[in-house]
């Protein structure tokens, strides 16, 4: 485990977050279309449909980025699976504290010594 990745650690978390956020919205929005045509004095029909082109946009978008959202996964286990090998409780502490809750090495200090 390289110590740049360790560092990333804070942020990857953050881009989760953010892809979950997005791929929400994509599960939210709907390929259905509607349109109102006027046929006459005070009259119109509300016409409904499906988007095949917007459909296939989302899902091609869904698709991107639930592959990024499954890589950022896979590295975070693999940091947390790391971190939990470290035998000695104090090192494994450190750690987490350092690079998971994403303190500074003064609040680390203060965080052990209680």
């Amino acid at each position: 485990m390289t110590k740049n990745i360790l560092v990333q650690y804070c942020d990857l978390q953050s881009e989760i977050k953010k892809l979950e956020d997005k791929l929400n919205r994509i599960h939210k929005q709907s390929a259905m279309v509607s349109d109102i045509v006027q046929n006459g004095y005070k009259r119109h029909a509300v016409i409904y449909g499906c988007d095949i082109a917007r459909q296939h946009k989302l899902e091609k978008l869904e698709s991107i980025l639930q592959k990024r959202y499954d890589l950022l996964l896979e590295m975070q286990i693999e940091i947390e699976d790391w971190i939990n090998s470290i035998d000695r409780s104090d090192i494994r502490q450190i750690m987490e504290h350092r690079y998971i809750d994403g303190m500074n090495w003064l609040q680390v200090q203060f965080a052990m010594r209680i």
